[in-house]
């Protein structure tokens, strides 16, 4: 079919695919990154071809700008200017590129550009690819049940409403009691019949409703208007300018906190090569982030014993590009809860915008601070917090699908919102990043806050942090084992000396447990939620007797033990593709 369309495109199409062909030559060609090489090929092609004496392409531009054109000096002058000043940027930024660049960086670097080579030698190519197969295979099982039915076309007709809602309650039937059991490291926050219930009679009810159209649903705006207001009014810290918007997650509440500074940074500073500064413990969503939005980031070390930056060498990491610098309370690996009160300090003589990741801790840590445990500040009564991020769909205990990023002022939020008010449709306006988006989810989380009040996230935060401080000292107990850091929060990791880390996960895994792998350094956490405060005392005792297990057995290898010792000894590059295998 692609052979008859193109004869009959003729000799149109294929001249259109020479200039498409040249265009993307020249595209290439031009690239910032291949402009040192290209002017390198001319240099060393004028020195071959030039005549002896003969004067170089740089004093050739210099006398012409020198001539008597008073319009040519001047514009002499302005080149000449810009340039210095680039070079002189680009000088400064080389202690940071030193500074950010570590010998895995350089390893993944090298491997990566190792094998985008070898696949391309015959022989290697395929046997590269078969590996991959294997690996994508094991994944997939690993995953997804052996024998289940499956749909890779619509039915011809109709399915009946009975059979379809029989399947899946036989699904959930059987997956449900993993979680149920609070045998699961944070996924499922609260889990009550009662609170489930409520958010799924509330779902039905605004299950069609679409917070796009606020005059069709005005209801869906003021649960929404509500929901951010409950959630600014417990972090605040007494600015009453806090506001926000709801998103779909705590990825896109980072997003959109990142994507605000930089258009702020460039509407009110000028900068044009935004970074961001964040430690390596950061949520992999400032990652995204900065990808999708074209912005630098700069990682900065963490102590190896408390896991917290220090900010006195995050400071030497800003730069005059520098728009946000990026804090936890607390980080996902660890559970720490980064020097807030010293980044913001930093923040505010910096001249730059400082974010909270408060997903985990939003709707736990200023209840543990009123139960009177010692939480540091962390949230806007710090002078230089200028946004947060606060999941609901967690300690909020909201369905799946909310979040909360709040900003200092109304000042700075607007700088989130796209609008298009040339649109031949009519003017659009969105704050976040979707135009359609499920008001079911906004009317379940509205239910889920206003359901459980003060009263009742006072009584789950002294589960939750009753539960992890009997975790922590646990771990600190069992011999063998190690604490990383020193948690505060709702998280407690642990890794150890003396055996492979991962083993212990899997031997956890095979009595039931599904905790959180990690690495840099190899380590294991969970994440405590209402579903495991009635667990503990099996998740310890199981914690003490496999620890033992592995401490008799220090040289086996489990399967997940084997995946990521494999990950870890490879470079970036084929550990991307193994990941994009997940879907």
């Amino acid at each position: 079919e692609r052979a008859s369309e193109r004869a009959s495109d003729g000799p149109e199409r294929d001249a259109g695919e020479k200039r498409g062909a040249m265009g993307q030559i020249l595209a290439r060609m031009t690239r910032a990154d291949r402009l040192p090489l290209i002017a390198l090929a001319l240099a060393v092609y004028r020195a071959r071809s030039a005549p002896r004496g003969a004067p170089s392409l740089l004093v050739l531009v210099a006398d012409a700008f020198a001539a008597k054109s008073g319009l040519l000096r001047v514009l002499g002058d302005v080149v000449g200017i810009y340039v210095a000043v680039a070079l002189v940027r680009r000088v400064l930024r080389v202690p940071n590129a030193i500074r950010s660049t570590s010998l895995k960086s350089l390893k993944d670097d090298i491997g990566s550009r190792v094998v985008k080579v070898l696949k391309q030698v015959p022989g290697a190519r395929e046997k590269i690819a078969d590996e991959f197969q294997k690996m994508e295979e094991d994944l997939e099982k690993s995953l997804k049940q052996p024998g289940r039915e499956q749909n890779h076309t619509l039915p011809t007709e109709g399915v009946s409403h009975e059979i379809i809602l029989s399947k899946m309650q036989n699904m959930y039937d059987n997956e449900k009691s993993k979680w149920q059991e609070g045998w699961v490291s944070g996924a499922v926050y609260h889990g009550g019949e009662d609170h489930i219930q409520l958010q799924n009679e509330a779902f039905k009810l605004f299950s069609i409703s679409n917070p796009l159209h606020p005059d069709v649903w005005p209801s869906v705006m003021q649960f929404e208007a509500e929901v951010i207001s409950m959630t600014a009014n417990m972090l605040n810290g007494g600015i009453s300018t806090v506001c926000g918007t709801m998103t779909s997650g705590g990825t896109e509440s980072i997003l959109m906190a990142t994507k605000t500074h930089r258009q702020w940074a460039y509407e009110t500073l000028g900068i044009t090569e935004p970074e961001v500064v964040a430690p390596q413990t950061a949520h992999a969503g400032i990652d995204k982030a900065c990808d999708i939005l074209g912005i630098k980031l700069i990682s900065v070390p963490v102590d190896p014993i408390t896991f917290q930056v220090n900010p006195k060498v995050l400071k030497k990491y800003l730069t005059s590009d520098t728009i946000m610098i990026y804090s936890s309370a607390p980080q996902y690996p660890h559970g720490i809860i980064d020097p807030i009160e010293e980044l913001s300090k930093i923040a505010v003589s910096h001249g730059c915008g400082l974010h909270v990741d408060c997903c985990l801790g939003g709707f736990v840590l200023p209840f543990a601070q009123k139960l009177g445990y010692p939480i540091p500040k962390f949230n806007f009564e710090l002078p230089g917090v200028t946004s947060m991020s606060v999941d609901t769909h967690k300690y909020g205990y909201a369905s799946k699908g909310t979040s909360v990023v709040l900003y200092r002022t109304p000042d700075l939020r607007k700088h989130q919102y796209f609008t298009y008010p040339n649109w031949p449709g009519g003017l659009y306006v969105t704050p976040s990043t979707a135009g359609s988006r499920p008001g079911a989810l906004s009317a379940a989380c509205w239910a889920s806050l206003v359901a459980m009040g003060e009263k009742g996230f006072l009584e789950a935060t002294t589960g939750i942090m009753e539960t992890q401080r009997r975790i922590k000292q646990a771990v600190a107990d069992t011999d063998g084992i190690d604490l990383c850091g020193d948690p505060i929060a709702m998280i407690v990791a642990f890794q150890s000396k003396r055996f492979n880390i991962y083993n212990l996960a899997d031997r956890l895994h095979k009595r039931g447990w599904s905790l959180n792998s990690l690495q840099n350094p190899a380590s294991v956490h969970i994440c405590v939620t209402l579903r495991t405060v009635p667990a503990c005392d099996r998740f310890i005792k199981d914690l003490r007797e496999c620890t033992a297990e592995c401490l008799a057995n220090p040289d086996e290898i489990e399967k997940g033990a084997a995946v990521y010792g494999m990950a870890s000894s490879m470079p970036a590059g084929p550990v991307h593709d193994m990941l994009r295998t997940y879907t």
